[in-house]
């Protein structure tokens, strides 16, 4: 027997055309868990089955040996003999058809596909009730802003057809209110080879969006065993439970929670001694509405207008997209920020300080709450000032800060070209054009356009000119 992914394979000598096609047909079914087509009924072999059991010689014989014997008599029997046989069969396929649960097109049982969305919907639901546990006990210890969330992030070089991601890169971080970002694990992965065949769509995937090296050429850690209990040992430190067998939760995105189930499984495969700590993945954006509404709540503030859709609205903005120092030097250098894991998670830890810790009078920290502070990228200098004199030279490394700055100097008036206003019809502002008429004293355009006759008008559209307006140059023609 063979194995190809979850079922089994029996080996088969194929003899024709037809073995070979049915072989085909149960591989295909099998390796796709889906339900192999109801056989029909044969009248031959309903006659065959019934001569068996009534026939002394019948029993004795073999099905082949029987099927052998009994086709003579097949062939020699008239339409009328041979039609309560086939009445039998038709019956027969009927009843099999009244039996077998109805599928969907995939060749999927009914039953079985609402099964599995009523599984997906109690996970959904259990994930929402965890979240909420997680939440409301901090706000009864009065310690809300101490409670502490792990957010995790993968990068990923190709997917198999099993819902299992081949990790390229992994970060996760320690967030709390008061603290904000206070520890953070990052490292490249090298898974060391690829699924055959996927060379180019991992190839395409990674130009597109974290741009890593693929395996072999791949960085980072190779033991994968090693990586997922280094894994399991920083999201232990991070999360204290009162038992030690219950399971870590770490937080990321909607659209990265299979990504980080599948990658976890990937290096769960690789321990050598299998952990009975699990680790569940929740999402982030549930967190963000539910941590929103009760710090609204503590901080006697009104939350009417809070609902799962403005928070994840104000999630999805992503302020800190764009901001650099936050990502991995490799992701800085090639200007992919965005798509560093290290990156991630700590613009949600950002975006968390930013929309929740004013509520709480929590004084946002700079590398915590708040990206690390930046190097000046541009000065503003006063031009009414010496240029040699650069004592009053003013470096910004915010928008912010230079609206500040230039809201107090209310004397400060711009004299650069940008800021100049003029009149066209001042001869000081504009000496080259003081012959220029005025308004009043300037003709109308259809006088100078009579004046000069309809021929030389330029700008006269043709549906407006008769033909012997017009000048042809018969000489081109």
């Amino acid at each position: 027997m063979g194995r190809f992914g979850t079922g089994t394979i029996p080996i088969v000598h194929l003899n024709s055309n037809f073995q070979f096609n049915s072989a085909v047909k149960l591989i295909f079914a099998i390796s796709n868990n889906t339900a192999m087509p109801p056989k029909k009924h044969n009248a031959f072999m309903t006659f065959v089955l019934e001569w068996r059991k009534n026939s002394a010689e019948g029993r004795n014989l073999t099905i082949p040996q029987a099927v052998a014997h009994c086709g003579e008599i097949w062939q020699n029997m008239t339409k009328q003999e041979r039609g309560p046989y086939t009445s039998h069969a038709k019956n027969a396929d009927v009843l099999a058809r009244a039996k077998k649960e109805p599928m969907n097109s995939c060749g999927q049982t009914i039953s079985s596909v609402e099964q599995e969305e009523r599984a997906e919907a109690e996970k959904q639901m259990q994930m929402k009730r965890d979240i909420d546990r997680i939440v409301l006990r901090g706000k009864a210890q009065h310690d809300l802003e101490n409670t502490k969330f792990i957010f995790a992030a993968f990068n990923y070089f190709a997917k198999t057809n099993s819902s299992i991601y081949i990790p390229a890169e992994f970060a996760a971080c320690l967030f709390s209110l008061r603290s904000g970002k206070t520890s953070i694990y990052s490292s490249l992965i090298n898974p060391g080879h690829l699924i055959f065949g996927q060379s180019s769509e991992s190839q395409q995937h990674a130009e597109t969006t974290h741009q890593l090296p693929l395996p072999p050429s791949a960085m980072g850690e190779s033991d994968m065993g090693r990586l997922y209990s280094n894994i399991l040992e920083y999201l232990r430190s991070c999360q204290t439970n009162e038992k030690p067998n219950d399971p870590l939760v770490v937080f990321t995105s909607p659209d990265l929670m299979p990504v980080v189930k599948g990658c976890f499984r990937y290096l769960a495969c690789d321990m050598e001694d299998e952990d009975e700590q699990k680790i569940h993945v929740y999402d982030i954006q549930y967190l963000f509405y539910v941590l929103k509404n009760e710090v609204m709540e503590v901080a006697d503030l009104p939350k009417q207008d809070i609902n799962k859709s403005v928070t994840d609205a104000l999630f999805a903005k992503d302020f800190f997209e764009y901001h650099s120092g936050i990502a991995c030097q490799y992701h800085e250098d090639r200007d992919r920020s965005k798509y560093c894991t290290q990156s991630m998670v700590a613009r949600w830890s950002y975006v968390f300080s930013d929309y929740m810790c004013g509520d709480l009078a929590i004084k946002p920290l700079p590398g915590k709450h708040l990206p690390p502070k930046q190097e000046s990228k541009f000065k503003v200098i006063n031009p009414n000032l010496n240029p040699d004199d650069t004592s009053m030279d003013t470096s910004f490394a915010s928008f912010s800060t230079i609206q500040s700055e230039l809201k107090q100097e209310h004397s400060f008036v711009p004299t650069d070209h940008t800021a100049f206003s003029a009149s066209i019809e001042n001869a000081v502002d504009f000496p080259s054009l003081n012959g220029r008429k005025s308004k009043a004293s300037r003709q109308p355009l259809s006088n100078h356009r009579n004046a000069q006759g309809p021929k030389n008008d330029w700008n006269v559209p043709a549906s407006k000119r008769s033909v012997n307006e017009t000048e042809f140059d018969m000489s081109r023609h």
